[in-house]
């Protein structure tokens, strides 16, 4: 189809520029190039999904700068090339209504990607359902000062689908041109978030233990310099994860100690946060220990000193922190301390077991055995008197006093990795300071005349207590179990951290964050906790699954079929039915589509999944049942909940698109040609001169 020439060399210099510059943008040239390139990209687009996934290909391709360029260049093309030729003519019907197709569709396109929503909705049976997570993900900022919550800072995070890595050794496409949110994310008031490294999947492998030696060393009485025949002894200590059937979040951090021949002990644990690690190195006291003993408490980086006998009296309240504490029990091994505070609603007393109170265990010889309240950032150090003293013969105490029985070396690994130390000797710590593991001796009890020196000969970093955090490879990538985690360099008033921040699931689970999804950093009169979290959006609905029905194959433990049966309920009143949302039945390839009565938006609603079942007995079934009748098993249905704004638009451009074509077809084959010619002949330019040839031969 001719093309008018629009630009002309009496024109003036600017506007004949401009003019074949849109000249060039509506040429047939540019739309050869730009069809074949993205043929090319969508080719190549082709491999990557067939090799790394769909995410990939999502992720790598279609929501790039640089194909949303292309397909926007395609689009200006196709405007050009029906705008140029405009007062248009009856017979370039079919010409405009293709090209108004092709320009509807990609509108489309680019409104499902700007508005679009693919999520998961999880939903308990006999339980509502309105938050669904979305694919991406963000780090969430909590700052606590005073003991109170304060705001919440949330900063996107764009990882992609493998680990950091692998990016360098993967075939069939430049990932270098992706965005990758990597280096400093937010840095401001003080507080600085980097992410170093990522991980798309994981794992934990045992670290290695802590290997020891510790030899006698020269009595007080002796010259400077000459030690005791004494053999050196080798000290293994190795560190545990005790997980409850909850999961990693109910877990106990075990530690090791082993005595040694002349009767002291020397204990090891690994520190999960910085304030665990601060916890440590402040918890000496500021004189002996008298009495029936005295506890340190660092609750949210603030420390307080508190004597048993001072608790037995009654509850204590620690300064402006909101946060009470009382003795519960005591015997000669330890204490058990609850920790009381403001009401936290739903989540706070999930952690607690309470209206917002929690448990410590302090042990006097056993400190490595200590169960501290992570979550709020509450740790303690019980220091008791020597049993020698006897009870301090108080009638008004609940128990029996502690009391430490032997002298001993508590080492921790802390949150920077490096190896921390403190010297007990009752009643008073002798020295605290850092281990190192250069070989260098560190001398210990060297006031008690009975000195030792003692040497690290292996030590290996656990990013986890008793694990190590290993990559797994995408080719290796686990299905439905993977764990993600990120490299984080938190910075908060000048202190640094560096830590593996595991990515949090949905959270429908009755279940506080895990050991290491919840990483405090201290800062000066305040916490910063950080955590990786899905991007979540509220349906405007919610979703009551009435029952979860899964049919398996004969012979086998594995679904053949599974379908929910639900209610569309409004908000807020979750007890009234929307109408036509009475036990609709979802299942696998029959989606049903529910309308937001706020937003108006139209959500399609498909069975994806499903998790359980729990039965009576399992944690899971007697957090969730709590409120309901009793079930012989409990199931999690997840849902898949997609809401695609240029749907209308990109079935309404395929349909011009075909319409044109068979406009262009029918129009050219019936209409348009010559009189006289064939029904197969086209009327052109190139037609006409040869027939006008042939005429002028016969003549």
């Amino acid at each position: 189809m001719p093309r008018p020439k629009l630009s002309s060399p009496d024109q003036p210099l600017v506007l004949r520029l401009l003019l074949q510059l849109y000249e060039l943008l509506a040429s047939l040239k540019l739309a050869v190039v730009v069809i074949g390139l993205s043929a090319v990209v969508l080719a190549w687009a082709t491999f990557v999904e067939m090799n790394y996934g769909a995410e990939a290909v999502r992720f790598g391709v279609y929501r790039t700068w640089w194909f949303s360029l292309l397909i926007s260049l395609l689009g200006l093309n196709v405007f050009c090339a029906a705008l140029i030729r405009f007062p248009w003519q009856k017979h370039q019907t079919g010409f405009v209504v293709t090209h108004l197709g092709i320009l509807v569709l990609l509108v489309g396109c680019f409104v499902t990607r700007l508005g679009g929503v693919d999520a998961q909705l999880p939903v308990f049976e006999g339980h509502v359902g309105h938050v669904a997570y979305q694919n991406t993900q963000h780090f969430e900022l909590e700052i606590v000062q005073g003991g109170a919550t304060g705001r919440r800072v949330t900063v996107p995070f764009s990882s992609g689908p493998f680990n950091w890595s692998e990016y360098g050794r993967l075939f069939f496409f430049p990932w270098r041109l992706t965005r990758c949110d990597r280096g400093v994310l937010y840095d401001r008031h003080g507080i600085r978030l980097e992410v170093l490294d990522y991980l798309r999947d994981s794992r934990l492998r045992p670290a290695g233990p802590l290997r020891l030696r510790v030899r006698r060393a020269g009595s007080a009485g002796q010259p400077r310099g000459r030690s005791s025949t004494g053999q050196w002894t080798s000290v293994e200590l190795n560190v545990r994860l005790i997980e409850a059937q909850a999961g990693v979040h109910s877990s106990m951090v075990l530690g090791d100690q082993q005595r040694l021949p002349g009767g002291e002990a020397v204990s090891y644990s690994v520190a999960v946060d910085g304030l665990e690690t601060r916890a440590f190195l402040e918890s000496q006291p500021t004189g002996p220990v008298e009495g029936m003993g005295l506890v340190v408490l660092c609750v949210a980086g603030q420390r307080f000193e508190l004597g048993v006998d001072q608790l037995a009296r009654g509850p204590q309240r620690l300064g402006a922190t909101g946060v009470g504490v009382e003795l519960v029990a005591a015997s000669p091994q330890g204490i058990q301390l609850r920790l009381t505070r403001p009401a936290e609603g739903k989540e706070g007393s999930e952690a607690g077991g309470g209206s917002g109170a929690t448990s410590l265990f302090l042990l006097a010889d056993s400190p490595h055995f200590n169960h501290y309240d992570r979550r709020h950032g509450v740790y303690g150090t019980l220091w008791a008197p020597p049993a020698a003293e006897g009870r301090s013969g108080r009638d008004d105490s609940p128990a029996e006093a502690p009391r430490s029985h032997y002298p001993r070396v508590d080492i921790l690994q802390g949150s920077d990795g490096r190896l921390y130390y403190r010297v007990w000797r009752p009643p008073r710590v002798e020295a605290m300071g850092r281990l190192k593991g250069d070989g260098r001796p560190v001398e210990i009890f060297g006031r008690s005349g009975r000195p030792l020196r003692l040497v690290v000969e292996d030590y290996q970093r656990h990013d986890l207590p008793g694990w190590r955090v290993e990559p797994v490879p995408s080719r290796q990538r686990r299905k439905g179990v993977q764990t993600r985690r990120a490299r984080v360099r938190l910075t908060v008033d000048g202190h640094v951290e560096e830590f593996w921040l595991q990515g949090m699931g949905m959270d429908v689970l009755p279940f506080p964050p895990e050991l290491d999804q919840l990483y405090s950093v201290p800062g000066q009169g305040r916490v910063v906790k950080c955590m990786l979290r899905w991007d979540t959006i509220d349906v405007g609905f919610g979703i009551y699954l009435h029952q979860f029905r899964r049919k398996l194959d004969p012979g086998t433990d594995q679904a053949s079929h599974y379908s929910s049966l639900v209610d569309l309920r409004a908000r807020p009143d979750p007890q009234q039915v929307l109408p036509g949302g009475a036990k609709v039945l979802i299942d696998l390839n029959q989606p049903k589509s529910f309308r937001d009565p706020i937003t108006g938006r139209t959500y399609r609603l498909y069975q994806e999944a499903f998790r359980g079942p729990w039965k009576p007995g399992d944690v899971v079934y007697e957090r969730m049942m709590q409120e309901e009748r009793p079930r012989e098993q409990l199931f999690m249905s997840i849902l898949t909940v997609n809401y695609d704004p240029g749907r209308g638009l990109k079935y309404l451009g395929s349909l011009l698109i075909v319409a044109g074509i068979g406009i262009i077809f029918y129009m050219r084959a019936y209409f348009f040609r010559p009189r006289g010619a064939r029904p197969g002949e086209q009327r052109d330019g190139q037609t006409e001169v040869s027939a006008e040839l042939e005429s002028t031969q016969r003549a």
